[in-house]
């Protein structure tokens, strides 16, 4: 029987991630000038190309760099599984300290198996270490968004459907809110300790913070040359923080992420809302649970995006 050991990754498996990463991508693909997918080999394309179908995972170089964020103390841990000292699998978690429906938790942001390894439980493995690291730091539930594929896995681990969120569409236009919009020039990761995170939030508070700072990727000029505002909003009786970046392929569409003291407000999308009106942005493109989306006057994505959340309470 083989021996599986689970281990937080180092930079020295940024090669082995990047070759688990590459064995699950059937098909290679390089956008032509009309934005239409176009097959392609994998030496034939850029960083940024490579980012595009799998991720930072994609290539050695952003992977490196990528996990060199985490190990430097975020509150992303990388974990790898190895069977007889190669390595098979791995996981991305991120702690998060939200208000409910969340609260305290571990959220798998990445579980990818290497398919060479598929049938040997390694999945399983990272699974059960990283509930042990919840129960160790006492968090009350582990999450994962949009584990439909693997929704098994997560059922024999006594996971649960928790949420549905959907992508949703907010449109510009201008509203008579009072409101102070200014750049955002501090980015401590405490800031948003406790804090709700309404719109934008695909995995959990903490890991979208990671957006947030600018530079990350600068060696990578694609990535860069986006429009970007990162702000520090105040609407009456609410504090916010704002990361608005414009769509590559839709100039008009700005994408929203919002971290709140408190629960989202009227007053807060009216806000959001004029500022893209006044930026010249035809829409807000953001995604939300099902808690906020009752909440906000808004429409589905015309491209649906639907993720699920499960969740095992400790």
């Amino acid at each position: 029987m083989s021996q599986i050991t689970v281990r937080q990754a180092n930079l020295a498996d940024s090669a082995a991630i990047t070759a688990l990463t590459t064995a699950n991508v059937k098909t290679w693909m390089r956008y032509d000038p009309g934005n239409e997918p176009v097959p392609a080999e994998y030496d034939d394309l850029t960083l940024f190309e490579r980012w595009q179908n799998a991720g930072p995972w994609a290539s050695v170089e952003m992977c490196a760099v990528h996990l060199a964020n985490l190990l430097r103390g975020t509150d992303g841990i990388p974990l790898v599984a190895e069977v007889s000292g190669q390595v098979g699998a791995e996981a991305e978690v991120y702690i998060g300290n939200e208000p409910e429906p969340f609260g305290h938790h571990i959220n798998i942001a990445r579980l990818i198996v290497d398919p060479a390894y598929d049938e040997i439980g390694l999945g399983s493995a990272l699974l059960t270490y990283i509930q042990q690291i919840a129960e160790a730091i006492r968090c009350k539930r582990v999450t994962v968004a949009d584990g439909a594929p693997e929704a098994a896995l997560y059922e024999h681990h006594r996971f649960s459907h928790a949420h549905t969120g959907q992508r949703v569409i907010l449109k510009a236009q201008e509203g008579r809110v009072f409101y102070k919009a200014s750049e955002l020039t501090t980015f401590a990761p405490r800031q948003i300790d406790g804090w709700h995170m309404p719109l934008g939030r695909y995995q959990n508070a903490r890991q979208e913070w990671d957006r947030m700072p600018p530079g990350f990727w600068n060696s990578v000029p694609e990535i860069v040359e986006i429009e970007t505002a990162r702000l520090h909003l105040t609407v009456t009786g609410q504090e916010a923080y704002a990361l608005l970046q414009q769509d590559r392929e839709q100039p008009q569409r700005v994408h929203a992420f919002i971290w709140s003291r408190r629960p989202i407000s009227p007053l807060l999308v009216m806000a959001l809302r004029d500022w893209a009106t006044h930026h010249d942005y035809a829409e807000l493109m953001t995604f939300a649970w099902d808690h906020v989306l009752a909440q906000i006057d808004a429409e589905p994505d015309s491209e649906p995006a639907t993720q699920h959340l499960y969740a095992r309470a400790l």
